[in-house]
């Protein structure tokens, strides 16, 4: 075969491959009127916005989540690289562990009535135990971890808190978690789900 209709036929394989319809690298999916899963390649998750969106004007946005791994081998989620963004752009950072505790008689409320045991919906469609780890930690609870691993063999939960100062508006928002070889965006609108 003549190396210039062999380097057309490489060519045109590669034509269809990009054109046709391939899975893509993460996946959005509304589970509820306040649950969104997201599955990536590093990471997958389940969040639960209900707090939020029932407690529009407080200083606090309280997030339930559920992270697992994703279909590689075990994530490091780093406590600095999650953070939240606002309806006007701006962003706002996961508190350290002191923050949390001082103002952790604001956000017990949402702590009692929230279920962290397992993931909500379909969880996360096979036997996964649930960690120990989490990046804050209730007074005389235990630990907080600046990193937590997860594999697809396990889960942990939480809580993640944010103050917002002026309070929580309406709108869309949404948390941003940077891995190591992707940037997780997990978008979500307060104030607009029936009640």
């Amino acid at each position: 075969m003549p190396r210039r209709l062999v380097v057309v036929l490489i060519l045109a394989a590669c034509v269809a491959c990009s054109s046709s319809s391939v899975a893509p690298e993460e996946e959005l999916t509304q589970e509820g009127r306040t649950l969104i899963r997201y599955e990536g390649a590093e990471l997958q998750a389940l969040v639960s916005y209900r707090w939020a969106d029932a407690h529009l004007g407080d200083e606090w946005l309280v997030l339930a989540v559920w992270l697992s791994g994703g279909r590689s081998a075990t994530t490091v989620v780093e406590r600095d690289a999650i953070q939240l963004r606002g309806p006007a752009g701006t962003r706002y950072p996961l508190p350290s562990q002191r923050a949390f505790r001082e103002a952790y008689s604001e956000v017990l409320t949402a702590l009692i009535s929230t279920d962290l045991s397992y993931p909500p919906g379909r969880g996360f469609g096979s036997d996964r135990r649930p960690c120990g780890r989490w990046f804050l930690a209730a007074p005389f609870e235990g630990f907080a971890y600046d990193t937590v691993d997860v594999s697809p063999f396990q889960f942990c939960s939480g809580l993640l808190v944010f103050l917002v100062p002026g309070g929580v508006q309406p709108g869309p928002w949404e948390l941003e978690i940077d891995l190591q070889e992707s940037k997780v965006r997990i978008p979500f609108v307060l104030g607009e789900s029936d009640r």
